[in-house]
């Protein structure tokens, strides 16, 4: 869980900066969004929707840690996920967003028919907001799955949600701050790196191939 978190803060500064920022300005625009309190609503809203996510992935995490073999093949799948996604971070790859384009613009209606909806409008736009098709969420998603939990996977993604909003909160001034997103998007790589090495050992593991590394009762992979 402690890694959801970490993603969140690092992803967010050399991501979310940079993907949300539209949908930020375009927030902003709206009279609903004109003080502080409306902010937070939106943010409970996206944090609501990372929840039952989590709940749903960690509770199909659950359903198919049971079988080992299955869990070996998934560990290495989400490995691979995760690599791509740390090099995607740093441009040697291309970004996930480029696969979920169709989805980006249903996302895009959603958001506008939304936007006219009652007072509470900005906590709905807040739920739908958490729905944008995201790289980094689906990489926080694959640490909700692999708590095999769905009470842990919703805890993961809400310390994930909760870990973004300082610096959507500063996105205005962030996002005219380079070296700072350079930084942080390495950072975020290593973190995802690591993630990924070990998922990749935990999956080789439950195959036979290695062994499982323990110290103490906490078991690494």
């Amino acid at each position: 869980m402690f890694a959801s978190f970490l993603l969140g803060v690092l992803g967010s500064l050399g991501h979310c900066v940079g993907m949300c920022s539209a949908v930020v300005i375009l927030f902003d625009r709206q009279p609903a969004f004109q003080n502080k309190f409306a902010w937070l609503l939106a943010h409970a809203g996206r944090i609501t929707t990372y929840a039952l996510l989590g709940l749903v992935f960690g509770g199909f995490g659950q359903t198919l840690w049971g079988f080992d073999k299955l869990q070996g093949s998934l560990s290495i799948l989400f490995a691979l996920l995760a690599f791509y996604m740390a090099s995607a971070f740093i441009g040697l790859t291309p970004s996930p967003e480029l696969l979920f384009s169709f989805l980006t613009q249903r996302w895009g209606r959603m958001i506008r028919t939304f936007r006219s909806a009652s007072r509470f409008s900005p906590y709905l736009l807040g739920l739908v907001w958490g729905l944008l098709p995201c790289g980094l969420i689906l990489t926080a998603l694959v640490a909700a799955m692999s708590t095999a939990s769905a009470f842990h996977g919703a805890i993961s993604m809400i310390l994930f949600g909760m870990a973004t909003v300082p610096s959507l909160f500063a996105v205005k001034w962030l996002a005219t701050r380079t070296h700072s997103r350079t930084w942080s998007r390495g950072l975020a790589t290593l973190v995802m790196m690591i993630f990924g090495f070990q998922f990749a050992m935990r999956g080789f593991a439950s195959l036979g191939f290695v062994g499982h590394f323990m110290i103490g009762e906490m078991m690494f992979w």
